[in-house]
């Protein structure tokens, strides 16, 4: 409705009022001062006439103003997120959120803020000071046959490897 000034709106209303709610005669009102038929539809004029009666005012309704919403991220929430991980740092953010009565959305933000972040465990081979040497040597000896043209680089294929150790455990 916001298409229609304030003058008009109150035009609208006053008629509405004059002639009992009767669209056909605040239509010819219309037509007599302002000298056309573009007049708002009847629907359009209930409307206006019914919030006036309502509200007691032809203007829009004003929009809703946003607000702070309540949020989840206080220092006692954090607290009790830092002491959860500290006490349980292996749980997932799906079950800890469960079990703490928090949005994981929320958790999330907790964590961000406590600088907390997930992280998988990777096994890896164990190195000590023979192993970072030979690895030096063979890098050198494969730089050499490389440069020489022994071993054409596009030849060279490259699987997924996997290290298998003496107790049983395989990488990833």
């Amino acid at each position: 409705m916001n298409k229609y000034s304030t003058d008009v709106r109150v035009f609208i209303v006053l008629q509405m009022a004059r002639c009992d709610e009767n669209v056909k005669a605040v239509q010819r009102a219309w037509q007599e001062k302002f000298h056309n038929k573009n007049w708002p539809n009847k629907r359009t004029m209930a409307r206006l006439y019914a919030k006036f009666k309502r509200t007691g005012s032809v203007e829009d309704d004003k929009k809703s103003i946003a607000t702070a919403t309540a949020t989840a991220v206080t220092d006692g929430a954090k607290q009790v997120v830092d002491d959860f991980f500290a006490a349980d740092p292996t749980r997932s953010v799906r079950r800890a959120a469960e079990m703490l009565g928090i949005k994981r959305t929320s958790l999330k933000r907790i964590m961000k803020e406590l600088e907390l972040s997930p992280y998988k465990i990777q096994v890896t081979q164990p190195l000590n000071e023979d192993h970072t040497q030979r690895r030096s040597e063979f890098a050198q000896l494969m730089l050499e046959k490389l440069q020489t043209g022994e071993i054409d680089v596009k030849k060279i294929w490259f699987s997924d490897e996997a290290y298998f150790t003496l107790d049983g455990h395989l990488n990833k």
